[in-house]
Formats: structure tokens, C-alpha cells, sequence
């Protein structure tokens, strides 16, 4: 069906239900740096939506009749799949509005007082919760809504939200519960401060009766008067006045010695104030002789909030009553004391009646309003989203149909025509996006519980860039493995395993409850935290480290012979001992050719590892040392072997760290340098996959230039600088070194090879028999090493000019053919390529460097929360075990350092060093990670859904 409505400038004819599908295939960001940064368009095929890249989005203009406006837009609602467009701002235009055209968009918000109406009912429906709360009310199910939203003119209604002026109504009715609930509420609080007052002027009373007598009669023997100080004032005052004022009243205790030393000023001392604390205050009686004195003493208590209940007054007081209202006179004498308690008593039970009557009105009308209250919160919320959509359509003066454009994912598309087909006159049509280049689409992925949290980890840095790859499928893998890394322990990460699976389990439950902020942030990122400690749970197992200690499930390769006796060191003569018994100091047991001690040398032979002399050598190590551990076999014992010596055909543990490290001398230098070179290459790796992956982007969107001189030139530097450092560390990892002083420092080699690159002193053993003796150099790692690290060099050096030359070069010549043709060339600025381009080289040449050292953060942690444990283990639980103590109070004991260690394991290691770990993650992908191909500059796709508003107004 023709639609006879008017379209927007660059909106194609809509001639049927099924226009044609044009859409983000025809979309091209205009270059702003000549090429640095270009969005071209992405290939025109479709693709599931998933987390590699966003869905495909189209931007298509909707003709919708007047007449079912909110009707459609309450559809879109419930799909939630239309981000619309605002047409009446600048931004809702393909050019330069004019002031008049801005003016008259200003006029088409035609739903400002139906939002301003939503915003009325919302407060007084915050208002309703509040007293809901104060008065612990609960829904009664029981209990029957008069009609839909409880309006009882509207019993019946299927649909309510289809009727006309329904907010209005809704308004209506609620302001008029508003003033009733305000009107009980007000008369409630008024009969409960009415009791309560009744109730202490009760005590008071009793107080009054029982403390004191009446102060006309024999004075000198009263006891109310404190001290005998106050008993002397109060016979001559008596004795020069005749009959004594008394004011009893009540005040907060903080605020009662401010109010004695104002007494004491007011009355110049001739005052006497008793107390005594009552009903959780102060209640007090002050004693005066004058009239002057009285109003002085009233006005005082008034300004200072106190209430005065009894009094006996020199003097009626004509001037306002403000000040002596609600007062009782003192009684006289017993009968009246009796009959004012009586009084009382019966003002109290009148009260309380009034209280329960007003509290059932009152509950009654809160029990019928929460029923009620989720349904007409969702109404309004929904309501409220619909006019704000509205406002943003064009919506001439008299027309009958509204226009308004938005993005709708691809495959959305059929059920958005579906959608309007059901109404006459509504079509779908689409946006010529070639005279619209100026909005990118919005970004969208579809999530679940699983993968929103890394999702969340990634939109917190930025919202990806429409369709460029999303670091969000990596960060499943690699965000919990580094943080396993960091955290590597089986004790500590089945803690957080089991504590991640609870609340997995109990999910369902949780989600219903008001969780605090911090509780609903875990809670949110329990899948998340589930990876994390399975994670360290493995890494624990590689480690072999549990709260600090290293377990045995791998059988370990360090044997030693029988007969074997510990000892730091080797002492001299054992060499010529008889016996020919070996002392060992914690190493491998050597079987040793016959030599003496100074000339005896390491070699590692095949099968075993072997002493001989200098001569038969290659390399020499220098005098022994007493970290250097022999087992010399004596002349004429030559064939003497040890059958539990670790050979070759033993082979290293089958999982994890060797057990035998845990009481070794240097086990903290065998870990140190472990997950240093560890973390080098894990971060190598990682920085790797983030340039192999802006390769994927370079292809999508057809930057063929930025592979050749990005991609290319990058992969070149990183590989032929630090991917070089990593395959040194492997290659020294795996080559079997006769003697390891002579082995190559890594460290040292990367130095010299950006310095003084193609100088590498070798080691020659020949100079350490020499007259002088000097043993220097190193060996080399392989054939032609020296040759090959200029080479290496030379790349990186090559590499760099190609990063910063030529993409300038392509934009200038670019911006030169579209100047040729005639065409804008405005959006290449020169200068803006050429600074851009340089601080992208810079940034990444010293990022290479920085990054790296970056990724040592890995090793600072894991090796800080394994001496942590191992502290904590060692001064808690060992500490315990190794006192000398026996019985119950051992037990005692034993029981006091656990609940320390497991105090310090939970508060430390399990919160703060996870937290810590976990803030590291965070950095290496954001920084590390992401910079090498991640853009982030996308805007988010929110679309009309009804499900999405009442969930985050929920969470507030």
C-alpha cells in the first residue's frame, strides 16, 4: 500500500511491507587522518551474531499512522530491538539545521506533559515504598486489586494500557491515596507521640510521688534535696518566701548539663535542680522561691527542648499559653497524686485504642496499595520510555502519520515488518546511508549470564567499535589464566572454586534478594570468578603449591642413595677417608671419577652426571665453592655407582613442580627465575595474539595499507626484538649445560644487543690455564649467533621508518587524486596523519619495552602470594606444632593458630591478594592487550526495551 506520509531527507520510498535491504552495507566513515584510522565498509555478507564481531545493524525509517502511534511503540517495546533516532536535535539531521527548523523541532515534542505526568506518578509510587518499608507492610495476595493497576472503573479491562487519558486517570487516583496515606500516616505518628508522652508523664509522676514531699511542709527533713549544700538553700528560701515553685520535666541526658549550668545563670544560684535518669532520659525537678524566676526557668526549658509535665506556680501566668501547655499541676497530697495517676492511666489506654484504629486503617490501605505496587511501577516506567520515544519522532502539526528512523539488527528486520504489517498504513522503509555517513551504528552483542561479565570487562575500558573485533572471546581465556598465574595455589583456588559454585547453585534464590553493592558486584561476576579459581587451581597443581606447602602426587626425581647423611658442606677430608662415605648437602649425588678436590669439575655426561679432571674438559667452572656439592669416589673404588641416583631414563615429574624443591636451599632462586622468564613469554604471546588480530581487522574492512606498513613492520619489530629474548629463553631452557657459569645471561645478551649489537665475547677455555687465569665470556646459544642478532637488529631498525613513512605518504596522495577530481578533500588533514602517525610509532616501539616489563607483574605476584602463604603457614601452624607441649593445652593451642592462619588466609590471601591479582588482569588487557588492536570507540546499542528499563530501575 502507497503511503501518502512524508519522508525524511535521504529516506528511500517505502512501496511495500518488505522494502529493500539496504543497509550498514553501504555505510563508509569518512576518513578523518587519511587513512589511519578509516572505517571502510564491511563486506557485504551476514553473519550470526556472536562475540567476535557485532551484529550487523540497519538504519531504516518507519512511517507510522497517528492513530496507533503508542500502540507500535509499545510493540517495539516489548521486542527490544529498535535504538531510535532523535529527529528533533541537530543530530537527528543529514545537515546544518537553522535556527527556525530548531525552533519548530522543539515544538514537536508533543509529549512533555505525559512524561512530566509518568514523573508525578513515579514519585508518588516512591513515596508509597517508603511508607511500605517504614511500616514493614507486606503484600497480601489474598487480597483482590479492585481493577487493573487498581482502578475499579476499569474492572474488566484486558488491555488498560490501550485506553485514553489512562495516566491521567492513574494520577488522579493516586494523588488521592497519596493524601490519604498522608492523612493517616500524619494522625498515626500524632496518637503515638500523644501515648508516649502519657506513658512518661506516668513515670514522671511516679517519680514526683515517691521522691519527694511537698516542699511547704517541714523542709529542714525533706530528702529532696541533693547534698546539704542545696537542703540549707532550701530552708531560707523557704523561710524568706514562704511557699516554694517547682517545675519536673524531661531532657535528653546529652543535654542536661548544658541546661544545669544555664539554670545556675538564670537564677543567680538561688535554684536547686535534683535529677535522676528515667526512661532513657533525664527527668528533673527544679526548686525556685520567685515569679520572675519561674518565666525565666519556663522559657528555658522551652528553648532548650525540654518537656516540662508538672508544676507548681507561684502565680497564674497571663501571657501566651505556648509556654505552659499541656503543664498538670503538682499534686498536693497523696489523693491527688492518686487521682492524676488514674487520670493518666486512662489517657494512656484511650490512646492506645485511637493507635490501633488508625494503625488497621492505616495497614489496610498499605497492604492494598503493595498489591498493586509492582504492576503500576512497570506501567509507568513503560509509559514513560514509550513518550520519550515519541518526543524523539517527527511529528508534523496535523499530520496523520509520525516518521522516525532507528537501528534495527539484520535479522531483527523481519520481525519489525512483521510487527508493523499488523497495523494499515505503517511501513518500514530504509535510509540512504551515502548521504548519512556521519553516525556509526550502534554496537550490539547477545550475552547471557556467562558471557555478559567479560563482556562488562571489556565495554568498561570502551564500547567496541561497530564490528571491529571483540576482545571479549579472548578475555574468557586469558583474563582468568593470567590471573592463575598470579594466583596460582590449589588451596586458594578451591576456596574460591567452591565459593564461586554456591552461588552458582543458589543463583535463582540471590537474584530475588537486595544484595549491597559490593555483594551484587560478586554475585554478578560469579562465572567470572568460577574461571578464576579453576584457573589458579590448575596453575596451584603446575606450581605444586598448596598454603604454601608442595604435595607429593607427582613422585619425585631427586633420589638419593642409602646411607645418605646431610650436611651444608663437604669438608675437606672427606677425600681421604677410608671408608670412602659421601655427605651430601641437598643435591644430586655425583658419581666422580678419581681426582683431588681442587681440580675436580662438572661435566654432564649422557645416562649421569660425572667429576673429572681438567684435562679431560671443555670448560671450567674455578675453585669449588661451598655451594657446590661433590661425591668423589676414591682411588680403587672407580666402578662404585649409586643405584638411586637420577638419570636420563628417570625423566623429569609427570605433572607439576618437583616435591624435593620445598626444603631445597635455592628453591627461591629456582622459582624466581622460573616465573620471571615465564611471564616474558606469556606476555610476548599475548601482545602477539593482539597484533594478529588487528591483522583480522585490517581484513575486514579492506585497510590494505595498514598491513603492509602496520601489521608487517610490527610483527617484525616485536618478533626479531623480544619474541628473539623468548626463543633465547627456551633454547637455554632445553640445552643441557655442562657448566652453568659459563651459560649465556640472557639479560645481559638483550643488552648487548640493542647497544653494541654483533660484539659477544665467547668463552675460550684455554685463557683460564694461562699464566693470568681470567675465565670471561659466555657460550654461545647456537652457531652464528653473533651474525644473526645484527641481522635481528637491522630488521627492527628497518622496521620503524616503515610504520612512520608511508601511511602519510598514502593520505597525501590520496587527498592529492580526490583535489584532481574535484571532489572534498577536507576530512584528510595532513598534519593531524603525520602527528598522529608519529606518536602511534612512538607509542609502539617504547610500548614493546614497557609492556614487556609490564608483564613481570606476573611474576612479582605469584612469587609475593607464594612466600606469603608459606609465612603465614610456617609462623601459624608450624609454629603450633613444633611447641613442646602435650595434652589439652597443645590442642588448645593448635586451635588458636588455626583460627589465626585461617583468619589471615581469608582476609589476605583469599580478598586482598585475589583483588590485587584481579586489578592486574584488568591492566594487562586493557593496556597491554587491547592497545595493539582495539579501538573502543563505539556507542552502545540501546534500544526501546521495556524489560531493560524495569531492570535498571530495579537495581536503583
Amino acid at each position: 500500500m502507497q503511503s501518502d506520509a512524508p519522508l525524511l531527507p535521504g529516506d528511500a520510498q517505502a512501496t511495500t511491507t518488505q522494502p529493500e535491504n539496504r543497509g550498514v552495507e553501504q555505510f563508509e566513515r569518512q576518513p578523518t587522518d587519511g587513512g589511519s584510522d578509516v572505517m571502510a565498509s564491511p563486506p557485504e555478507k551476514a553473519h550470526l551474531s556472536g562475540l567476535w564481531r557485532s551484529e550487523p545493524m540497519e538504519l531504516r525509517s518507519m512511517n507510522i499512522e497517528r492513530s496507533v502511534l503508542e500502540q507500535v511503540v509499545r510493540g517495539f517495546g516489548e521486542l527490544g530491538c529498535v535504538q531510535f533516532r532523535d529527529l528533533n536535535t541537530s543530530a537527528g539531521w543529514n545537515e546544518a539545521p537553522t535556527e527556525e527548523e530548531i525552533a519548530a523541532a522543539k515544538h514537536r515534542r508533543q509529549f512533555v506533559s505525559q512524561i512530566r505526568t509518568c514523573e508525578a506518578i513515579d514519585r508518588r509510587l516512591r513515596y508509597f515504598d517508603e511508607k511500605i518499608t517504614e511500616y514493614n507492610v507486606r503484600c497480601d495476595r489474598s487480597i483482590e486489586p479492585a481493577g487493573p493497576l487498581g482502578l475499579s472503573e476499569f474492572a474488566g479491562t484486558s488491555r488498560v494500557e490501550d485506553l485514553p487519558d489512562i495516566l491521567e486517570t492513574l494520577n488522579t487516583k493516586l494523588a488521592s491515596e497519596e493524601k490519604t496515606i498522608q492523612e493517616q500516616s500524619s494522625q498515626f505518628i500524632k496518637n503515638e507521640s500523644e501515648h508516649q508522652r502519657f506513658i512518661v508523664l506516668r513515670s514522671v509522676v511516679a517519680w514526683a510521688e515517691q521522691s519527694a514531699a511537698d516542699t511547704g511542709v517541714n523542709v529542714s527533713q525533706s530528702d529532696m534535696a541533693e547534698d546539704r549544700d542545696d537542703r540549707g538553700l532550701l530552708v531560707d528560701m523557704q523561710q524568706e518566701q514562704g511557699t516554694l515553685g517547682q517545675i519536673i520535666g524531661r531532657i535528653a541526658c546529652d543535654k542536661f548539663d548544658t541546661f544545669q549550668r544555664l539554670i545556675y545563670r538564670v537564677s543567680k544560684g538561688n535554684a536547686v535542680v535534683m535529677r535522676e535518669e528515667l526512661c532513657g532520659a533525664i527527668v528533673f525537678r527544679i526548686i525556685y522561691s520567685s515569679y520572675e524566676m519561674q518565666t525565666r526557668i519556663m522559657k528555658l526549658c522551652l528553648s532548650v527542648g525540654a518537656d516540662v509535665y508538672l508544676g507548681r506556680f507561684l502565680q497564674s501566668y497571663t501571657g501566651t499559653s505556648a509556654v505552659w501547655a499541656g503543664v498538670e499541676a503538682l499534686p498536693q497530697t497523696s489523693q491527688e497524686f492518686i487521682s492524676l495517676k488514674a487520670n493518666i492511666e486512662r489517657n494512656v489506654q484511650d490512646c492506645q485504642k485511637v493507635i490501633d484504629s488508625t494503625k488497621g486503617l492505616l495497614f489496610t490501605t498499605l497492604k492494598e496499595l503493595a498489591r498493586v505496587q509492582t504492576e503500576r511501577r512497570h506501567f509507568v516506567l513503560k509509559e514513560k520510555g514509550i513518550y520519550h520515544t515519541l518526543n524523539m519522532m517527527q511529528i508534523e502539526p496535523g499530520a496523520s502519520f509520525a516518521n522516525a528512523v532507528g537501528w534495527i539488527p539484520k535479522r531483527k528486520i523481519p520481525v519489525v515488518t512483521d510487527l508493523l504489517g499488523q497495523y494499515d498504513m505503517c511501513h518500514l522503509g530504509a535510509v540512504d546511508l551515502s548521504s548519512d555517513g556521519k553516525e556509526s551504528p550502534p554496537t550490539h552483542y547477545e550475552t547471557n549470564d556467562f558471557t555478559a561479565t567479560f563482556q562488562g570487562i571489556v565495554d568498561s575500558y570502551g564500547i567496541p567499535r561497530y564490528q571491529e573485533a571483540n576482545p571479549a572471546p579472548f578475555t574468557i581465556i586469558t583474563f582468568p589464566w593470567l590471573f592463575g598465574v598470579m594466583y596460582g595455589d590449589i588451596g586458594h583456588g578451591i576456596i574460591i572454586t567452591v565459593a564461586a559454585a554456591i552461588m552458582i547453585a543458589m543463583q535463582k534464590s540471590l537474584k530475588k534478594q537486595a544484595l549491597n553493592e559490593i555483594v551484587d558486584m560478586v554475585f554478578g561476576a560469579r562465572w567470572l570468578i568460577l574461571l578464576m579459581g579453576l584457573f589458579a587451581t590448575y596453575v596451584g597443581f603446575l606450581y605444586n603449591d598448596a598454603f604454601g606447602m608442595m604435595l607429593d602426587y607427582s613422585e619425585s626425581r631427586w633420589l638419593f642413595p642409602e646411607g645418605w647423611t646431610e650436611a651444608q658442606t663437604i669438608a675437606r677430608q672427606n677425600l681421604e677417608n677410608p671408608d670412602g662415605k659421601c655427605y651430601f648437602g641437598g643435591a644430586i649425588p655425583l658419581v666422580c671419577t678419581p681426582c683431588h678436590m681442587n681440580d675436580l669439575v662438572m661435566i654432564g655426561l649422557e645416562g649421569q652426571q660425572r667429576c673429572t679432571c681438567p684435562g679431560d674438559l671443555a670448560f671450567f667452572t674455578g675453585a669449588a665453592s661451598e655451594s657446590e656439592y661433590f661425591c668423589p669416589v676414591f682411588v680403587g673404588n672407580e666402578n662404585v655407582t649409586y643405584p638411586n641416583t637420577m638419570t636420563t631414563s628417570h625423566g623429569p615429574t609427570a605433572f607439576g613442580m618437583d616435591s624435593a624443591w620445598h626444603e631445597s636451599d635455592n628453591k627461591l632462586t629456582f622459582f624466581n627465575g622460573f616465573k620471571m622468564k615465564n611471564a616474558v613469554i606469556l606476555g610476548v604471546l599475548q601482545m602477539t595474539l593482539g597484533i594478529v588480530i588487528s591483522l583480522f581487522n585490517h581484513l575486514y574492512f579492506k585497510n590494505y595499507e595498514k598491513i603492509w606498513f602496520g601489521f608487517i613492520p610490527e610483527v617484525l619489530f616485536l618478533f626479531c626484538s623480544f619474541g628473539y629474548m623468548c626463543l633465547m629463553l627456551i633454547m637455554k631452557w632445553v640445552s643441557p649445560w655442562q657448566n652453568t657459569n659459563t651459560a649465556p645471561t640472557v639479560l645481559a645478551t638483550m643488552t648487548n644487543f640493542f647497544l653494541s649489537p654483533g660484539s659477544y665475547e665467547e668463552f675460550d677455555p684455554a685463557k683460564c690455564y694461562g699464566p693470568e687465569k681470567e675465565c670471561s665470556g659466555q657460550q654461545v646459544l647456537y652457531a652464528g649467533q653473533p651474525h644473526m642478532q645484527v641481522i635481528l637488529v637491522l630488521i627492527c631498525v628497518i622496521a620503524v621508518p616503515l610504520m612512520l613513512i608511508p601511511i602519510p605518504l598514502i593520505a597525501r596522495r590520496r587527498k592529492k587524486a580526490l583535489d584532481a577530481e574535484g571532489k572534498d578533500s577536507s576530512h584528510i588533514d595532513m598534519q593531524e596523519v603525520t602527528i598522529r602517525q608519529v606518536i602511534h610509532v612512538i607509542e609502539y616501539v617504547l610500548g614493546c619495552v614497557s609492556n614487556t616489563a609490564s608483564y613481570l607483574r606476573l611474576w612479582a605476584l605469584s612469587l609475593a602470594h607464594a612466600e606469603l602463604s608459606d609465612v603465614f603457614w610456617k609462623f601459624t601452624i608450624m609454629m603450633g606444632v613444633e611447641m613442646k607441649m602435650s595434652g589439652f593445652a597443645h590442642g588448645i593451642v593448635m586451635y588458636g593458630m588455626w583460627g589465626a592462619w585461617f583468619t589471615v588466609t581469608v582476609g589476605v590471601l583469599i580478598m586482598m591478594e585475589a583483588l590485587s591479582a584481579f586489578l592486574h588482569a584488568l591492566r594487562l588487557h586493557w593496556v597491554e592487550f587491547q592497545n595493539k588492536f582495539y579501538v573502543g570507540d563505539g556507542t552502545k546499542f540501546t534500544p526501546l526495551c521495556f524489560e531493560t528499563i524495569i531492570e535498571e530501575a530495579e537495581e536503583k
